[in-house]
């Protein structure tokens, strides 16, 4: 019997192991990898490397041996979505947006944190004066500070870098990821919103201010945030799970509004249930229905304090000012010891000019949070001060 020689089959997806993969991009020879395997050295980096490869997003794309459409490895063409065991990742595409193992930082395992490094050597580059290096020294300091834990004194650092250059983007980024994990998360974003006029192409920025809106329960808009800076770079396996936890949530609020709609069917004047369906809606981003909601619910329930902050925070972002603050006046009428609604009233009197009852009411949101022991919001609350009497509000 005469066996015909197969012919070979291009490959299509052929991937290499992960620690292969590891091994080529690292350099190293099997002995080191086998050490630092044992010494639990690699077991993160090898997980993000299998994440990769199991999602397609490592192939021939983003290889280094893919140039024009051919592997230069087999000297054939080679279609962008195949892998071989060949492949190398392109070096933009080996630097994991994650951050260090830490018991203390589980809460923020999407935060990214790379990159800034080489943007800072760029802009002191161009500066390249006795100033410039001292800012650099300054950030450094921050850096260390921040890596240490110590998020506060980073803070400190972070801001007298931005005191000589406001527009410092690797300082500004720094100081937002500092107060998210200091938990202030209006703060954090406002900072990321600041960077990205600055760089709007930087991926990890747009990862981290999606976190920030995912914590303010703003899903809509964490979810724009994480889709843009997939966009940017989709080779980040923080911003695709922080994708699909903040997808998870929309459809939880989807279902929960599904059921609420059902419920006012049957009494559409049920002033809970229309709150309820308001803070969904917000959730959501519908900010006109959630207004509507909150309208009806205060129509038959006017005594709800949160409905009344609610709304005014929806008018405020709107730029109705003078019928936000009137929002804000009924919620502190109706619960004096709600420091949310202080806090959100001192934001309008600010933005009125009116900087000695934005102070004032700063100040009593301050020792109410402090008093009913959210010292992380009292914080936000004299940092505002701060800010008044500093003149930077």
């Amino acid at each position: 019997m005469i066996h015909k020689k197969k012919t070979e089959k291009p490959f299509e997806w052929d991937p290499p192991a992960p620690s292969t993969v590891y091994i080529k991009i690292k350099n190293i020879p099997y002995e080191t990898f086998k050490t630092r395997l044992n010494q639990g050295l690699v077991t993160t980096e090898l997980d993000q490397i299998r994440y990769r490869l199991e999602r397609h997003i490592y192939c021939c794309r983003v290889c280094s041996k893919y140039i024009n459409g051919y592997c230069i490895i087999t000297n054939r063409r080679a279609e962008p979505g195949w892998i071989c065991k060949s492949f190398v990742p392109r070096e933009e595409f080996i630097y994991l947006d994650t951050m260090p193992d830490r018991e203390d930082s589980a809460g923020f395992r999407y935060l990214s944190e790379t990159g800034l490094k080489r943007d800072r050597e760029e802009g002191e580059g161009e500066a390249g004066g006795p100033e410039s290096r001292g800012v650099g020294d300054l950030y450094d300091e921050g850096v260390a500070l921040y890596r240490q834990g110590r998020l506060r004194l980073a803070l400190k650092a972070f801001d007298r870098v931005l005191e000589v250059n406001p527009l410092d983007f690797a300082a500004l980024y720094h100081k937002g990821n500092s107060l998210l994990k200091l938990k202030r998360y209006e703060e954090a974003l406002e900072i990321f919103e600041r960077a990205a006029e600055i760089k709007p192409e930087n991926a990890g920025l747009w990862t981290n201010m999606g976190l920030a809106l995912k914590k303010l329960e703003r899903f809509r808009d964490a979810l724009e945030a994480f889709e843009k800076s997939i966009s940017l770079n989709p080779v980040q396996k923080n911003a695709w799970e922080s994708k699909d936890a903040v997808l998870a949530l929309i459809r939880l609020c989807e279902e929960k509004l599904g059921e609420s709609e059902k419920s006012l069917e049957i009494n559409p004047g049920d002033p809970d249930v229309l709150f309820e369906t308001g803070k969904l809606r917000l959730r959501l981003g519908e900010q006109e229905k959630a207004m509507q909601a909150f309208k009806k619910a205060l129509e038959v329930k006017p005594e709800n304090a949160e409905a009344w902050q609610l709304r005014g925070e929806i008018l405020f972002k709107a730029g109705s000012e003078k019928e936000a603050l009137h929002a804000f006046e009924k919620a502190t009428r109706l619960g004096p010891d709600y420091p949310e609604a202080w806090y959100e009233k001192g934001k309008v009197f600010l933005k009125l000019g009116n900087l000695r009852a934005a102070e004032n009411a700063f100040k009593i949101a301050s020792d109410l949070w402090e008093s009913k022991g959210h010292k992380t919001k009292a914080e936000s609350a004299r940092e505002s001060i701060r800010r008044l009497g500093s003149g930077k509000a």
